[in-house]
């Protein structure tokens, strides 16, 4: 072979060993991005009560509680209501919700937003909340105020049981109540003394009769919550009933 018909040999063999290497590298190039997006979805990030960064005239600030034993209760300022919660390491969001009163409210419909949340990032001290549902997005911030949150007021649905005849309270955040002792509706209005007593005032009830029925809840004047439930006793100090916040 001739010295010039060899060099083009060798560097043509040159060129294709580089695009031969430049072949082998491309499925590294093509790798998708490892980087840690921004926010977490941690479980343990979400716990906590998170609120709207305003104001409301609704009888309490309408609020999100995520509690450690995946249980959750929110407030639109009015209402309330309870659920559970699961994460997934994508930020995936699943809920399950109990019954709420229905006042109407000036406030925000924060229980809507996680009932019907799917996925939600926490970024620091901020909540973001994502509806696959309605495509809409809740933007929240960590309450630093311990008068926000469901401690200290019982708002929302008591009951005896999951059954459907069964005794239940419905306290509302503007002092108001309604429930059933199994047999008669019950209203009235209720208050929080200082020793953080419930005090049930007297107001209207049905007088129907029904046979079998223990009507324990009519008696009830006054209640104490601990750890969910609540122990309710007539006007003489017997205990004369509980019911579990749903």
């Amino acid at each position: 072979m001739a010295p010039h018909s060899s060099a083009r040999f060798l560097a043509a063999a040159a060129v294709l060993l580089v695009l031969a290497g430049c072949s082998i590298q491309t499925p590294n190039a093509a790798a998708p991005n490892t980087a840690t997006p921004s926010g977490t979805a941690q479980p343990g990030a979400l716990v906590g009560t998170w609120v709207l960064d305003q104001t409301f005239d609704s009888p309490e600030q309408p609020y999100v509680s995520f509690v450690q034993d995946n249980t959750w209760s929110a407030s639109d300022g009015c209402n309330r209501v309870q659920g559970t919660w699961e994460l997934a390491a994508d930020g995936t969001l699943t809920t399950t919700s109990g019954p709420q009163t229905m006042m109407a409210c000036d406030g925000a419909q924060l229980p809507l937003a996680v009932s019907r949340g799917t996925r939600v990032q926490v970024d620091g001290d901020t909540l973001v909340i994502r509806s696959s549902f309605d495509s809409t997005e809740t933007t929240l911030v960590r309450s630093t105020d311990s008068t926000v949150g469901p401690q200290g007021r019982p708002i929302g649905y008591w009951v005896e049981s999951n059954t459907p005849t069964a005794p239940f309270l419905s306290i509302q955040a503007d002092g108001r109540y309604s429930g059933n002792d199994g047999c008669n509706v019950l209203t009235g209005t209720w208050e929080q003394a200082d020793d953080e007593a419930i005090l049930l005032g007297s107001g209207a009830m049905t007088l129907m009769a029904c046979e079998g029925i223990d009507q324990w809840l009519s008696q009830a004047v006054q209640g104490r919550v601990r750890a969910g439930v609540m122990t309710l006793q007539s006007a003489d100090g017997t205990v004369v009933g509980q019911l579990t916040a749903r």
